[in-house]
């Protein structure tokens, strides 16, 4: 089986009044969930731990070209402890839409096995409730992972309703489980 992770950005800042929507940085709790959610993804999927690797580790990471997208994928590649010359841009996941999301996924290298994604809502959203068999996402807000389980052999096959849910992770669930540890990276009711 091969696996497809995306991830919305982290939260972006707002602060700066006149710069373009592609240039905005990560703001303070983006900076504060990103690390987070990688460290999660790390320990729990991926063999940051004493256990034994439940998926492999993503091969290849593929960020949207925007600020705020790229900056996540650089604080998650760090967490998961990938080589700098594994994240690579891709300027049509800017703002993407489900179909053009689509269309990257079946144009991957057939050698990857695990490839994570970096975009925006709604497009991201709307793919994860797309290409799932059965389960659906109730939401995205920013910095939510999402790991696919893809049937096929070929990534050039993909297609709607046939992945399988293997996780679904946003700050607010890990602030919710493990307070102590990752206190202030959501806010409640957390939409953005």
């Amino acid at each position: 089986m091969r696996y497809l992770t995306i991830i919305r950005h982290a939260k972006s800042c707002w602060d700066q009044p006149g710069l373009a929507d592609h240039d905005r940085p990560l703001g303070a709790r983006g900076l504060i969930a990103a690390p987070a959610v990688g460290t999660f993804l790390q320990r729990t999927y991926y063999g940051g731990g004493e256990e034994a690797p439940l998926l492999p580790t993503p091969q290849k990471l593929i960020s949207s070209t925007a600020a705020r997208a790229l900056a996540t994928a650089q604080i998650i590649r760090e967490r998961l402890h990938i080589d700098m010359e594994h994240l690579h841009l891709d300027s049509r996941l800017y703002l993407a839409t489900e179909n053009t999301i689509l269309k990257v996924v079946q144009g991957l290298d057939e050698e990857w096995q695990h490839v994570a994604l970096f975009g925006h809502n709604p497009g991201m959203h709307i793919f994860a409730d797309r290409i799932l068999a059965r389960a659906r996402i109730p939401r995205m807000p920013t910095c939510t992972a999402v790991i696919l389980g893809m049937p096929s052999q070929y990534w050039a096959l993909s297609d709607w309703n046939e992945a399988q849910l293997v996780a679904y992770v946003t700050p607010r669930m890990l602030e919710k489980r493990f307070p102590e540890v990752w206190p202030g990276i959501s806010r409640p009711n957390d939409e953005d």
